[in-house]
């Protein structure tokens, strides 16, 4: 298996077939920022993701607290989904959200609560369905 096979696995077991074949796509495409995408694939999802020391479950949440204090809620709220993927609870991303607060701050946990609201109401993961307003802060 290639790195290339690998890093097209790992992102359809992650993220699911569509996100695999969206991702594979622009790398293929020849296009501009297909390179940025084949280095996506070959090297985060083939190479660091595969590694051995950390499980899934682990690196995603290690990659959440990143895409907080990065304040990256695009990314945040892809990884959030890949982490539920991974076998991450909304218990303990939430709680991987209070980790982060003392150190990097209530405007950068609010940005990732504002993306992990979107994931809850679009994926309908929500017990409270009926609920629409502020994830946590205003």
């Amino acid at each position: 298996m290639t790195r290339r096979d690998t890093g097209r696995r790992v992102v359809r077991e992650m993220m699911g077939p569509d996100e695999e074949a969206r991702l594979a796509g622009a790398a293929d495409s020849g296009t501009f920022g297909a390179a940025i995408a084949g280095f996506a694939i070959d090297q985060a999802f083939a190479e660091t993701w595969t590694r051995p020391g950390l499980d899934r479950k682990a690196r995603s949440l290690v990659t959440l607290a990143v895409m907080v204090a990065l304040r990256q809620p695009n990314e945040f709220a892809i990884h959030m989904r890949a982490g539920l993927s991974n076998g991450l609870t909304l218990a303990e991303i939430e709680e991987a959200l209070v980790q982060t607060l003392p150190y990097v701050g209530f405007p950068a946990v609010a940005t990732a609560l504002a993306a992990a609201g979107e994931v809850i109401a679009e994926d309908k993961l929500d017990d409270n369905a009926g609920y629409t307003g502020p994830r946590g802060l205003l």
